[in-house]
């Protein structure tokens, strides 16, 4: 095979060349001082994309492993359903945890089925969250403050017969609200209309730049009374009102 050079050449075809057709190192490294070997170095490696290593039957038996034990573990990861469940919905959201001092939006897979909503975190195989449907009292929805970004952010206030409430946000609330009235009206069930939401206490957050906690509400309009970090909302209504007492 001769050595061919193309100036013309880019980093990506340098990439692409070296993922489809694989490239071999074979070297022989010895590295000394003042004449004197002290580090050798024997160096075989080979260098390709994965499907190239296979094809030339190179780390077969690590895939198969590898492959192996994904599916044994996406298995476990699987959630539990009870007899005669069936999944109706899936969609990513989060629940928001309150305990003692501890309060936060615990993320997960919300599981709509024919009997519940169950919130699951497959990194740990834990449920979260859930409740029966025929339990759930009201829904009713409501924006939000959101901390990072600047629009609002979807709640769904879930009520359940011994009136406690429960707030739940996914990637389309609004869509996870609508299942479950389905689910319920299919059942024979209906929900109470404009529930009386509770007033939460201020939702507290760590400050981005020295990490001690305050309210969403001081940190997204004061900023943080420690650091002095502003928002970028807050920054860009500043310079607003900057301009206009110019």
């Amino acid at each position: 095979m001769e050595p061919i050079r193309d100036t013309q050449a880019t980093l990506v075809d340098l990439l692409d060349r070296i993922l489809d057709k694989g490239l071999v190192i074979n070297a022989d490294i010895i590295i000394s001082v003042a004449g004197i070997p002290l580090i050798g170095v024997n160096l075989r490696a080979a260098l390709a994309g994965m499907e190239t290593m296979l094809k030339y039957g190179v780390m077969q038996s690590w895939d198969e492993r590898t492959r192996a034990w994904e599916r044994e573990h996406r298995k476990k990861k699987e959630i539990s359903l009870l007899e005669g469940e069936e999944i109706v919905l899936k969609m990513y959201g989060s629940h928001y945890y309150s305990k003692g001092i501890y309060t936060a939006w615990r993320p997960g897979y919300f599981y709509l089925t024919n009997k519940r909503l169950i919130l699951h975190r497959q990194d740990f195989n834990e449920i979260t969250f859930q409740i029966p449907l025929e339990e759930i009292k009201a829904l009713a929805m409501k924006d939000e403050e959101h901390f990072v970004k600047e629009k609002k952010k979807q709640v769904l206030y879930l009520i359940d017969k011994q009136d406690e409430v429960y707030r739940l946000s996914a990637v389309e609330t609004n869509q996870l609200k609508d299942a479950i009235e389905q689910n319920l009206n299919a059942m024979g069930l209906y929900l109470e209309e404009n529930p009386i939401l509770p007033e939460f206490e201020d939702e507290m957050e760590t400050c981005p730049q020295c990490g001690s906690r305050a309210s969403v509400k001081e940190l997204l309009e004061k900023g943080c009374s420690e650091c002095g970090w502003v928002s970028p909302k807050l920054k860009k209504r500043l310079a607003e009102v900057a301009a206009t007492t110019e």
